[in-house]
């Protein structure tokens, strides 16, 4: 049968009957059954909320969960009121059952500052909030465990590659349950000058607020992580990237590579800035390997000394940024 838009409709009696079977297989917890016969009402566009309940609660119990998943968002859609609480809950309850915790975390979080939530369904979420919130920090700390011990059994066999990987892991976490562990490795010169950086990235980013040592390339600092800057914005580089600015107009090639080869510089050397004495060397020898690179004619500028130290090091810093993160 078709309506007047020319659409198939479904036979009211046909509706009663599948709409009667379904939920009779759902109260005998015949799940399949019950979606065999509930889905044709939402396909046909006449189900009502106990339908359509009835099918996201038999999708859930046989594990169709991406089904159950993109009904729930429609319905939250269009839904008000009660009903936009009830699917809500029920949406919730299919990210609870696949252990996506922060996802759940994440859009509690927003419902409880954006809307005004009754006062019973805000019980009910708030409790599903703290289980899914404790279960969450549970899995951090217990999957923190494994890399923080990946990473120390890594440094051990001197596997840059795997040491990398787990501290970028690690990355994603507060550092402060782990500061006993790391906090002197950046004075270990065994420890590579990249997963230096990286950890001082992990102090920076986690607010670390007390002074730690950094050795590196001979020299010994003292640095509070969290007055560092993000070290593109650093004065001194962007000095650097402004003698360079010729080259950008005049040959752009030469420039993203230059620029890539200082990036990889400052990256291994950070929190180590450049002085001013150094920066004319590092623009000259970069000037150099850009132009050798692409073997064009360049006429090096013999007033600058200490230029091939540097030309060096940048090389060197290059490969060991490829190698390590480049390829992680």
């Amino acid at each position: 049968m078709e309506n007047q838009n020319g659409n198939v409709v479904m036979f009211p009696k046909w509706k009663a009957r599948l709409e009667k079977a379904g939920l009779q297989a759902l109260k005998e917890k015949r799940f399949q059954d019950a979606v065999d016969s509930l889905q044709p009402l939402l396909e046909y566009d006449v189900a009502n909320d106990d339908v359509i309940t009835g099918l996201l609660m038999s999708w859930i119990e046989i594990g169709e969960f991406e089904e159950a998943e993109d009904l729930c968002r429609q319905q939250m859609k269009v839904s008000l009121d009660e009903n936009y609480y009830h699917y809500l809950h029920m949406y919730i309850t299919i990210l609870f059952q696949r252990n996506r915790y922060r996802e759940i975390v994440d859009l509690l979080d927003e419902v409880f500052e954006s809307e005004d939530i009754p006062h019973q369904s805000r019980t009910q979420l708030w409790q599903m909030y703290e289980v899914s919130r404790k279960l969450l920090e549970d899995y951090h700390e217990e999957h923190g465990k494994k890399l923080q011990s990946d990473f120390f059994e890594a440094l051990e066999q001197n596997d840059l590659h795997r040491q990398w990987r787990s501290l970028e892991q690690l990355k994603k976490q507060s550092v402060e349950y782990y500061m006993d562990s790391f906090r002197d490795l950046p004075i270990d010169e065994t420890v590579h000058p990249i997963i230096k950086t990286s950890m001082i990235e992990w102090f920076r980013d986690s607010k670390v607020s007390e002074k730690v040592r950094v050795v590196k390339f001979g020299q010994s600092i003292e640095i509070i992580p969290s007055e560092l800057n993000q070290f593109q914005s650093d004065y001194m580089i962007k000095q650097i990237q402004m003698r360079l600015g010729d080259m950008e107009q005049s040959n752009p090639t030469m420039y993203d590579m230059v620029n890539h080869m200082l990036h990889s510089f400052c990256y291994v050397r950070y929190p180590i800035f450049p002085d001013e004495q150094e920066v004319p060397r590092i623009v000259e020898a970069l000037k150099q390997l850009g132009y050798g690179y692409l073997q064009l004619s360049y006429e090096p500028d013999v007033t600058i000394d200490g230029v091939e130290k540097y030309k060096e090091e940048i090389e060197l810093c290059e490969q060991h940024y490829t190698i390590i993160v480049g390829e992680s």
